[in-house]
């Protein structure tokens, strides 16, 4: 994916070039060679389709080398802490800017979070209380001005919710409309700002009411870019899920809480109802 070259999944997709490359054969060659459509194989030489045990067998004897299998074991294992993540990047800005380059990149991208708000449709005040709260910089050291360039990176990436082509599909659990990880007054402005998107065509905003018999339940938020790769958010960093089979569980996953969340006007009612009972308590 763009931003993250240095990734196991990113090196594999180098090596299966150099391997094709040591063939002298140009790609569309290469590909007739193996029987394959010239895009498959595009793919995965530059890192956007994860190669399959079988295909890294075709490929090696195609090109008369080795089959990388290690290295595909390695990528399909690939997780990164977030202090790894923020060093790699040049700290938590350059870390933004690497996350903005996947969403750029992707078509159709499918999103769960089970108690916060999405970056993608955060406002500036509820990302920087949230990156300064406990999980941010006290774990992972980023200095106040970080934050801030995380944030304005963050808010800039939310552009795509207004490129033509673009879905952006989110579902959220009702709990994340009640999670106090902000202060009142941030939470409140994140909800009214949540009600002026629901007319956005690149946007399909879900959420699971907490009366409703949730049909599966991640314990993690996760990403799904294009229907064949997915970043698992953790504690303690994120888990890169390039494997097929994964990738398809994934995939069934979030059909399932997408068909199970309410979305246009019922999902606004719900907004209200939380920005309601916070302005209440404000005065």
């Amino acid at each position: 994916m763009p931003g993250y070259d240095q990734t196991e999944r990113a090196k594999l997709a180098g090596a299966l070039r150099q391997q094709r490359e040591a063939t002298g054969l140009s790609g569309v060659a290469f590909a007739q060679r193996l029987g394959w459509h010239q895009t498959r194989l595009s793919k995965i030489e530059t890192g956007r389709q994860f190669p399959t045990a079988e295909d890294i067998t075709q490929w090696a004897a195609a090109a008369g080398s080795d089959p990388l299998l290690e290295q595909l074991a390695r990528a399909r294992e690939e997780h990164a802490t977030w202090a790894e993540e923020y060093r790699r990047s040049g700290g938590a800005a350059g870390n933004q800017a690497s996350v903005n380059s996947r969403y750029e990149a992707a078509t159709q991208v499918a999103k769960f979070q089970p108690v916060m708000i999405p970056s993608q449709i955060q406002t500036a005040e509820y990302a920087s209380e949230l990156l300064r709260s406990a999980s941010g910089p006290k774990l992972w050291h980023v200095s106040d001005e970080d934050i801030e360039k995380k944030v304005a990176a963050r808010i800039a990436g939310q552009q795509i919710l207004y490129q033509p082509g673009k879905r952006i599909s989110i579902v959220i659990l009702e709990a994340a409309l009640r999670t106090r990880m902000v202060p009142p007054r941030a939470m409140a402005g994140q909800l009214d700002r949540m009600l002026t998107l629901h007319g956005l065509t690149a946007l399909d905003l879900g959420i699971i009411p907490a009366a409703t018999i949730v049909p599966v339940y991640p314990t993690s938020g996760f990403v799904i870019f294009d229907n064949d790769y997915v970043v698992v958010e953790t504690i303690g960093g994120e888990s890169h899920v390039n494997d097929a089979d994964e990738v398809r569980a994934y995939v069934k996953c979030f059909a399932l809480l997408h068909d199970a969340a309410v979305r246009g006007e019922s999902a606004a009612v719900l907004i209200r109802t939380e920005l309601d009972a916070i302005r209440a308590e404000l005065g």
